[in-house]
């Protein structure tokens, strides 16, 4: 049975707060976090500060994607305690002292393990409540109040822990008072089948969607430290605005777009833009051009890609491959490729960064080799299967067809009156001018029969 629209309102709204809230602190917090660690200028503790955190995340996410299969029965409780968890939290830092390396070792640790234990169940109630012909335009949505939120407080938020800590308090805080507010009913774990990590990573279809999502993240990190140093400062920050404000239009645009067309089309053309983004970065690099309009186009490409593949491989996709059963385990896995990405940045940054190649040289051997790595990373996508279902789609363009289709009977119809209103309007004119002339004829007829009789 049907929802009534203002329930599913609901629940769609519960659900995007929960998501975005839940980004929203992540990032906040691993900017501070590196804050931290840029303030005390050591590589090698960035390095495996940074890997503390994203073991932590991966660890406690692995364990939490178990906690719905016997443990624990409801997932809205469970989100409920997260959330209030992470206000305090959140203040942690201020009782240690962040200039040594064991308290950056301990927020490191905590930020991690908290965020990994609840990532799995609350992409699990965001594939719980929304259907599959609703989840990629939820997940743009999500993903837009997640960079206008994101942005906002990254030009208010001033260089102060205590600042970014009441913040990342703040947003838990007002994460909980709403989902407590708005939550619903959801399709709680018992009545999702439980599905083994042995069935997902066997799966043709997830892997053919997971490998070239493992490739994107891949190159597109490894290649962070080439653009940082290609680019001026000012020039880079302008051009990662540019990114972001693309991004965060086109993830709208193509979450409404792959619940109408489907995934598998929109993912593909996602490559594509980003292969010749790259492409056209290499080039530019090669023949010496305007390195600035080259980076103008390969950041909008990027933010193109980035669009897409935030709503399909974050949000959508892993939903998709769950169907009825419980989601956790999938969206897990999916997570790791972008999770894991910054700490392979930083570890194999050194090794790219070659003292015997120029910059300029460096850009011209890479980007052209990573546009090829991403055209070839095409080739699964060619054969995994669409997750949108096809009845949806035939559906959808069914109604598409019907309503166009009515559209035009109106205006026929419409056409039809105005044309019947202007056949009487004439015969009425006809009627009256043949009276006019009935009569006048009768006049005549009259004034000539007392003329002669």
């Amino acid at each position: 049975m049907p929802m009534p629209n203002r329930t599913r309102l609901r629940f769609a709204s519960a659900n995007v707060m929960m998501v975005a809230n839940a980004f929203i602190w992540y990032l906040l917090a691993f900017d501070t976090l590196k804050d931290l660690l840029a303030k005390q200028g050591s590589d090698s503790w960035t390095l495996l500060l940074i890997g503390v955190n994203t073991g932590a995340i991966v660890v406690s996410a692995f364990f939490g994607s178990f906690l719905f299969d016997k443990i624990l029965k409801k997932r809205g409780d469970f989100l409920l305690f997260w959330l209030a968890s992470g206000v305090i939290l959140s203040i942690i830092p201020l009782g240690l002292n962040v200039s040594t390396f064991n308290g950056l070792m301990v927020i490191s640790l905590v930020f991690g393990l908290y965020f990994g234990v609840g990532m799995p169940a609350t992409m699990g109630y965001h594939s719980s409540v929304t259907s599959v012909e609703d989840r990629a335009k939820v997940s743009g949505i999500s993903f837009l109040i997640i960079g206008i939120i994101f942005a906002i407080i990254g030009l208010v938020v001033f260089d102060s822990l205590v600042a970014s800590c009441l913040i990342l308090a703040g947003i838990r805080l007002i994460g909980l008072i709403l989902f407590s507010l708005l939550k619903g009913k959801e399709v709680t774990p018992q009545q999702l089948n439980s599905v083994k990590y042995t069935q997902i990573i066997t799966s043709k279809s997830f892997l053919l969607y997971f490998v070239p999502w493992c490739m994107f993240t891949l190159v597109n990190f490894l290649t962070m430290p080439i653009q940082n140093k290609i680019f001026a400062a000012d020039s880079f920050n302008l051009l990662i605005m540019l990114e972001n404000i693309v991004g965060a239009v086109v993830a709208v645009i193509s979450g409404f777009l792959a619940d109408r067309w489907g995934r598998k089309r929109l993912s593909i053309i996602g490559f594509m833009m980003l292969g010749i983004g790259y492409a056209v970065i290499g080039i530019f690099s090669i023949i010496g051009a305007d390195l600035m309009l080259g980076g103008a186009i390969y950041f909008i490409a990027d933010g193109i890609a980035w669009g897409i593949f935030f709503v399909l491989f974050i949000f959508t996709l892993w939903g998709d491959l769950a169907q009825n059963r419980n989601g956790d385990k999938y969206y897990f896995l999916g997570a790791l490729p972008y999770v894991s990405s910054y700490f392979l940045q930083l570890l194999f940054a050194p090794y790219l960064s070659t003292p015997t190649l120029s910059i300029t040289a460096a850009a011209a051997t890479i980007f052209p080799f990573a546009s090829i790595f991403l055209f070839l990373a095409v080739l699964p996508l060619i054969y995994a299967p669409e997750t949108l279902p096809e009845k949806t789609m035939k559906d959808r363009d069914l109604k598409s067809y019907v309503e166009k289709v009515k559209k035009i009977a109106q205006k026929e119809q419409e056409k039809n009156q105005r044309d019947d209103k202007k056949n009487e309007q004439g015969t009425q004119q006809l009627e009256e001018s043949s009276k006019e002339k009935n009569a006048d004829d009768y006049e005549k007829a009259k004034a000539l029969a007392e003329k002669y009789y």
